[in-house]
């Protein structure tokens, strides 16, 4: 090996948060003392009550089971009538939960980042590949759901989308640290650093793509190297955007969660079309 050759250094959720909150949306007030109730598919209800800037009860009732959680909490309005709430919820810490709340449109998508047992982080991926297993052990969850009202068939909701599809983001996070992420499919992304801690490093990774509105995204990637959980809304009116990233703290998966606000400025740097018709001689 060159010597001038740098190591792969994979820093961990707790090192990437230190530069990742320079450019955050400062949280808003606007939902506290209000209770909201999210009504699911299938009869499956949670209940939201701010009851300050800083404390959240979160209720769940799903087939006879209840569950009553009170959390620290962070929302922020990244446009009139779209909220996002983030918070860590469950015993042992191991989940968060991202709630998109569309008052306009009265509906809700919640997004739901479990982090895996010190077992299940170990499976090497040759192993995951061999028993057709997802590469990542991190898991994510969707579900949508109505908001102070019954779920119904007919009713919107966030759809899948394509539209970032073959695109190429920079994104800056902070004075030291930018990203640029490819948009490879609807499934995975690129994501390559091209300034700070993680200079140099780069990877494609499980993805989701939601659309919110005009120009409006729900971006979600769950990573398999540093088990991690990121949820972001990108605005590309505004090219910024806003949201967490999740994990633990260190390398030891029995150790301290965190969650921390992400935010960032975008610039679209191209769009990739594949023409794949064939070319006369």
């Amino acid at each position: 090996m060159d010597k001038e050759d740098k190591k792969q250094e994979y820093i961990t959720v707790g090192e990437l948060s230190a530069g990742f909150s320079e450019n955050i949306m400062e949280p808003t007030d606007d939902l506290v003392g209000r209770q909201i109730m999210l009504n699911y598919k299938f009869g499956k209800k949670a209940r939201i009550n701010c009851a300050d800037p800083e404390v959240l009860e979160w209720e769940t009732e799903d087939q006879g089971r209840k569950d009553k959680f009170i959390c620290s909490y962070r929302t922020i309005m990244p446009r009139k009538n779209i909220y996002f709430v983030d918070f860590i919820v469950s015993y042992g810490d191991s989940k968060s939960v991202s709630v998109i709340l569309d008052v306009e449109q009265s509906i809700a998508t919640v997004v739901t980042g479990i982090m895996p047992t010190p077992e299940e982080a170990m499976i090497p991926l040759i192993v995951r590949a061999e028993k057709r297993m997802p590469l990542t052990s991190v898991q994510a969850i969707f579900e949508h759901a109505a908001i102070d009202g019954p779920f119904t068939e007919t009713m919107p909701r966030h759809e899948k989308t394509t539209d970032l599809v073959g695109e190429r983001f920079q994104w800056v996070y902070s004075s030291k640290d930018a990203y640029e992420h490819i948009y490879l499919n609807e499934q995975a992304y690129t994501w390559h650093c091209i300034a700070g801690s993680e200079k140099g490093l780069a990877d494609t990774d499980r993805c989701f793509f939601y659309k919110l509105g005009e120009k409006l995204y729900l971006f979600v990637w769950i990573e398999k190297i540093i088990p991690t959980v990121g949820v972001v809304l990108e605005d590309l009116e505004a090219m910024r955007s806003y949201g967490k990233i999740f994990g633990r703290e260190g390398y030891d998966m029995n150790g301290r969660i965190i969650n921390f606000a992400a935010g960032s400025y975008g610039k679209l740097l191209n769009r990739t079309e594949y023409d794949l018709s064939r070319t006369e001689k």
